[in-house]
């Protein structure tokens, strides 16, 4: 515990208590080092960023087990496929470590799901072998003595055992669980919940029209509402949310009795390849499919598109390649490779993708075997392209001909084709023991939360639809995971504006895991949730969205319309204000506009100067950062601003600002809208804005750099008269107005204030 309690120290802010990893802890990581494909203990035990370091700060977040009750609502986030059901199996090890007496996992809305977490949690925790926990899958109300009887062992210490309840996310089946658990007494019986992929059906789906006023504040959909129930029978009990795209979460409502207090992150190992891999990465991973080959109502295919039959071959060559390798023990001992074939919702559509990827494998099957002895150059040209793909990111592929005689001897062989949807005649339960080489073919099923084991070709012609979701299309990307010893013989097959997608995903993934980082641990409602977005994507589906949202462009010119409500953050401005001018004009170059071109009056100077190429660093630090907003709605557009400039400057540090100061700051004169006709908190805003429209032809818009980030600062007095700035009753107020060009554009989802 030495280690422990010394990152324990940093931890800021401290921990409500501290969870001791005790035997079973200690037990399951040991166990979980020696699996083949397992970490080593030192990544899940040791160091701030180990599996049990990261368990240990999300437990100590929640109720201790010492009170005698309350309850916790936490928040955790992983990167998809990156491990978090590695974190919450430790999570829970530590829980029964530290006397919790009832552990409950929301397991999916899917059967299949379900039965992958239990399946793990079983081999894991062991519990099928008796020694620490009672297992029970969707209990029925027939179990409920078996309930009673094992709380009250634990209750008076007769048993050490803790009790681990799996049930599948849906109304009907938590409902049972609570009415059995209401029934039982569990005053003194810390229980933990972990809900995994907690933005999917737990949310409360009215959300969004309870914010609108169009339905009642107490309005709840089934899943939400039964998920309260079952919050309400347990006296002791902390909430734990588990996802990869917390968007959802994210955007409840401050009242929302699901809307976490806290929030801390799952840290993927070293070996673990996500979007910056596939979509930022040097290796081009990602093929195109092109549109002539995707199916629609309108055009219909008769015959497997070329990209699918390439895909296939590149699949064939790489499961060869596993197969020569995995023999000699040149690879990790992974046992199986995976191509999945993904082309819709729509399980129509998945019967006919089955069927060429089956024809074509047959085909294939047959030339080879029939072929590669008596005309092996004919065999190799077949999958010639696809070699030289993979040889191109992947140096140390075997030769093509070892390739082909590997395919002929096992791969063909030892591959099934199955669908895995909700048809009668689709897989219900993927046996990855049972053969090496699979290929899925699906949709739904597909999605959020399921592993597909060694999973190196994706094939995912659907498309991106109309409105899509930033969390859903994250959550279609399985093809992420531990891969990096075979990372460049992976690819993705998808449509150009899916990758585009994908790719502007990964900056916003960044900055929102970013902003989680810094506030880890601490009160979320201290976090304004600003997203950066494309306008290809929103952050989620707009049912649960409880706060409010509006989408800002940080793009040309960003002008405030009222910016200092009062005469205090005025002043504040001022001095502000006074202050850069000082130090820039000392720091950094200041000329004369005039020495613009384009910018010069037609005689002599110009009444503005300009301070050149002033870091963004700098101007953020010292004055946008600074200035007092006390307008709601420009304190949106200037948090949207500002979340753009630090998303440029995280992309390119090194970009500069050119500052103009326009009047060489010397007050000009605006009139304002009167008193009389608005709130006198409106006296600061000027009737004809900040754009001086006036006689010259070069106007106050065009003081600018075209591909600079630029800022012009000015100072106004204001008046109600027009053209009377001795009548100026307002002195020397500081504005000013962005400039942003277009290649460095930004479009951000912002929360409303209220």
């Amino acid at each position: 515990m030495a280690t422990t309690i010394q990152i324990l120290n940093t931890v800021k802010p401290p921990l409500r208590w501290v969870p001791e990893p005790k035997d079973f802890t200690n037990d399951f990581l040991t166990s979980k080092s020696q699996d083949p494909n397992g970490p080593s203990i030192e990544d899940l035990r040791d160091g701030p960023d180990s599996v049990l370091q990261e368990a240990i700060r999300i437990l100590g977040r929640c109720l201790p087990p010492t009170e005698h009750s309350g309850s916790e609502t936490g928040l955790v986030v992983g990167y998809v496929q990156s491990g978090k059901t590695m974190s919450f199996e430790t999570v829970i090890a530590l829980a029964r470590d530290n006397e919790y007496g009832i552990v409950i996992v929301l397991a999916g809305t899917k059967n299949n799901l379900r039965d992958q977490s239990e399946d793990r949690l079983k081999k894991d925790l062991g519990t099928d072998e008796g020694d620490h926990w009672y297992h029970l899958s969707n209990p029925t109300k027939a179990q409920r003595s078996q309930i009673e009887n094992k709380v009250a062992a634990f209750r008076k210490k007769s048993s050490r055992k803790s009790l681990l309840i799996t049930v599948l996310k849906h109304g009907s089946h938590i409902e049972t669980l609570t009415a059995v658990l209401k029934a039982t007494k569990l005053d003194g019986v810390p229980a933990l919940i972990i809900d995994d992929e907690s933005d999917q059906a737990s949310l409360n789906t009215q959300a969004s029209r309870i914010r609108k006023k169009r339905a009642p504040a107490n309005a709840m959909s089934t899943t939400y509402e039964k998920i309260l129930g079952l919050r309400n029978v347990l006296p002791h009990h902390s909430y734990l949310q588990y996802t990869a795209t917390p968007q959802a979460n994210l955007l409840l409502a401050q009242t929302d009795l699901l809307n976490p207090s806290f929030s801390e992150l799952v840290t993927p190992g070293d070996a673990y390849t996500g979007g910056h891999a596939f979509f930022k990465g040097p290796v081009n991973l990602v093929e195109d499919i092109p549109p002539e080959d995707v199916p629609t109502p309108q055009v219909p295919l008769k015959s497997p598109p070329k990209s699918l039959l390439r895909a296939l071959r590149t699949f064939l060559l790489i499961a060869a390649q596993h197969s020569l390798t995995r023999k000699k023990g040149l690879t990790s001992k992974d046992r199986n490779r995976s191509m999945m074939v993904h082309p819709a919702v729509a399980t129509t559509q998945h019967k006919i993708y089955k069927d060429w990827v089956e024809k074509a494998f047959t085909g294939l099957k047959r030339r080879v075997e029939a072929e590669h002895v008596s005309e092996p150059v004919t065999v190799a040209a077949l999958f010639q392209t696809e070699y030289d793909s993979l040889a191109k990111t992947f140096p140390g592929v075997k030769p093509l001909p070892e390739l082909i005689e590997a395919m002929a001897d096992e791969v063909l062989d030892d591959l099934n084709c199955v669908e895995v949807n909700g048809t009668p005649d689709a897989e219900k339960k993927v046996n990855w023991k049972a053969t090496k080489y699979w290929i899925l073919v699906g949709g739904a099923k597909l999605d959020r939360g399921y592993t597909v084991e060694g999973l190196c070709v994706t094939y995912m012609p659907r498309p991106l639809g109309t409105s899509p979701a930033a969390d859903t299309l994250q959550q279609r990307a399985r093809f992420f995971g531990y891969k990096k010893a075979y990372l460049g013989l992976c690819r993705v097959f998808v449509q150009t504006r899916v990758k585009n997608a994908f790719t502007e995903y990964v900056e916003h993934e960044d900055f929102v895991r970013a902003a989680l980082a810094e506030n880890r641990g601490k009160p979320l409602r201290e976090w304004r949730r600003d997203f950066i977005l494309t306008q290809l994507l929103k952050p989620t589906r707009p049912n649960v969205v409880g706060l409010g949202t509006r989408r800002v462009l940080v793009e040309d010119w960003m002008v405030p319309k009222v910016l200092q409500r009062d005469e205090a953050a005025a002043e504040k401005n001022r001095l502000l204000l006074d202050a850069v001018e000082k130090q820039w004009s000392k720091d950094f170059t200041r000329v004369n506009a005039a020495t613009i071109v384009q910018l010069a009056p037609a005689k002599g100077q110009s009444p503005n100067d300009i301070i050149e190429a002033v870091p963004l660093t700098t101007v953020l630090e010292d004055f946008l950062l600074n200035l007092e907003v006390k307008d709601p709605g420009d304190a949106e557009e200037h948090s949207a601003m500002l979340v753009a400039l630090s998303a440029m400057l995280a992309k390119d540090p090194s970009l500069k600002v050119d500052v103009f100061l326009m009047n060489q700051l010397t007050p000009g004169y605006r009139s304002r809208v009167s008193t009389a006709a608005l709130t006198a908190i409106n006296k600061f805003a000027p009737i004809n804005q900040y754009f001086s429209q006036s006689a010259n032809s070069v106007n106050d818009r065009s003081f600018y750099t075209p591909d600079r980030i630029s800022l012009q600062l000015r100072r106004f007095d204001l008046g109600h008269e027009q053209r009377e700035q001795s009548k100026a009753d307002i002195r020397g107020v500081t504005w000013y107005a962005l400039y942003v060009p277009k290649r460095l554009k930004k479009d951000l989802v912002v929360e409303e204030r209220g």
